[in-house]
């Protein structure tokens, strides 16, 4: 059995070198024998690092005794190119030690600055340190590990230094379809509740409160993993070879109670590294939690401006369902109509996004806070007096039905022509107020209308665990 061989003549890595050596062969052939106008602008330049930077002379004279030879022999030889130079019985050590010239001239330039600097000393050590460090990664990487705790960690303490380590050493998202889905998530979000937990200001002990941060999610190093994903597209009669796609990686959550994993896991390591939390900590906690939830859901990761116009081309303005009405220039539509159109897109585009085009998903939620942080998204937030909420939602009766969380869209800003159903005064728009904390997103699907689903965070936080920790005296 023959062995293949690792790279055809058609891989890209073959084709880069070769690509590469191209433009170092001319780049050879044309700078090897400088012309004299070259020559002059060498001298010119070696003046003005001989006034500047001295320390580097013994490089800028091997640069130009390398240059002046080559030019000597090329003269004596009555060439002008290097093939002609080579052909002539030119020596080819002398043509690459021209060519070699201006990076000869650049390292004295270097080498100048830094021994006039007097970093140079220092830096050989460093450069030399770092490549061994690089080259023995394995080695060193639990002492990295512990510097990067030290750095992260709220409050440089043993217990909590350990618990930022068992983060670290499991980067799991925070959640797969709501807050902070990436990589590292977690521990971001469990730091910002830490934070957040010390500014509110509880007479609680400090310690305890980043420790009960630290490990209020604790739970979900062992319910993510990631999965392989293999693109597939749709054979073409016309692509002889298909390109082979690369699979990408997605988050996902194992089918089992997460509640139960989390309260397991917390007191598993709460035991492994002697941690006692009085019970008082996980209310502050909770409310931490809700606060970090609602910051970073308002960050909006999505650019959705470009589909507004499409999305709203694709709803249903006519009985016997209806998505949204036209009052004049503007429009409005339900919001979880919308977003889930909007989610459907994102999708389509990238189907390894972590969306639930679903409304009573937690998902769509990322693509509510992203139409508010889209400023090119043409949100009407003030209708008649009437202001919009946080979101950009309104709540309106249409004949006397009231339907809650609505858009409104100013179509002259749009161009696009939706049909006229109702009149002016069979709508009427009204202020949704301040929503709890927490849950500005939320709304209610009922037979009045629909709206943004939203579930509170304590779905995937502390809310549930830590109310469950509590009657259990702590993790």
């Amino acid at each position: 059995m023959t062995k293949q061989p690792r790279y055809s003549k058609d891989h890209p890595v073959v084709a880069f070198f070769a690509l590469l050596l191209f433009f170092v062969f001319l780049d050879f052939y044309m700078s090897a024998i400088p012309t004299a106008n070259k020559l002059s602008q060498y001298i010119a330049v070696i003046k003005t690092l001989n006034t500047f930077l001295p320390e580097g002379q013994k490089y800028y004279v091997l640069a130009m005794d390398y240059l002046e030879n080559a030019i000597a022999t090329a003269q004596a030889l009555g060439v002008k190119d290097p093939l002609a130079f080579v052909v002539r019985g030119g020596d080819l050590k002398i043509l690459v030690l021209s060519w070699a010239s201006k990076y000869v001239l650049t390292f004295g330039a270097v080498y100048g600055f830094l021994y006039k600097v007097g970093f140079f000393w220092v830096l050989v050590p460093a450069v030399l340190g770092g490549l061994f460090i690089v080259k023995n990664s394995s080695r060193f990487l639990p002492y990295l590990m512990w510097l990067k705790a030290f750095w992260l960690a709220p409050i440089k303490d043993l217990q909590v230094l350990r618990l930022v380590l068992v983060h670290l050493a499991n980067p799991v998202p925070a959640s797969i379809t709501h807050h902070n889905p990436r990589e590292g998530g977690l521990l971001d979000h469990s730091l910002r509740v830490a934070r957040i937990a010390l500014e509110i200001g509880s007479p609680l002990d400090r310690k305890a409160l980043v420790l009960a941060a630290l490990l209020h999610d604790i739970g979900k190093i062992r319910l993510y993993r990631k999965e392989k994903v293999q693109k597939v597209s749709a054979p073409s009669p016309i692509v002889v070879k298909p390109e082979k796609k690369k699979p990408v990686e997605r988050w996902v959550s194992l089918e089992v109670n997460q509640k139960v994993v989390n309260m397991v896991t917390i007191r598993e390591i709460s035991k492994r590294f002697g941690i006692v939390l009085p019970q008082e900590v996980w209310p502050v906690i909770a409310e931490a939690d809700r606060k970090a939830v609602k910051e970073e859901l308002k960050q909006g990761v999505y650019n959705v401006g470009k589909y507004v116009k499409e999305v709203l081309a694709e709803l249903e303005y006519v009985k016997p369902k209806k998505d949204g009405w036209r009052v004049g220039d503007y429009v409005f539509v339900l919001a979880h109509a919308f977003n889930r159109r909007l989610t459907l897109k994102l999708l389509k585009d990238d189907p390894t996004l972590p969306l639930d085009p679903e409304p009573t998903a937690v998902g769509v939620h990322m693509v509510a806070y992203s139409v508010v942080a889209d400023k090119s998204v043409p949100l009407v937030w003030e209708y008649e007096g009437k202001k919009a909420d946080s979101l950009g939602l309104f709540d309106v009766k249409v004949k006397g039905t009231l339907f809650k969380a609505v858009y409104c869209f100013d179509l002259t800003k749009i161009n696009l022509d939706v049909p006229q159903m109702i009149k002016e005064e069979e709508l009427e728009v009204l202020e949704r107020g301040d929503q709890p904390e927490g849950e500005e997103a939320a709304n209610s699907e009922d037979t009045q209308g629909s709206g943004v689903s939203a579930t509170p965070s304590s779905v995937e936080g502390v809310g549930e665990g830590g109310k469950s920790l509590q009657g259990e005296g702590g993790a």
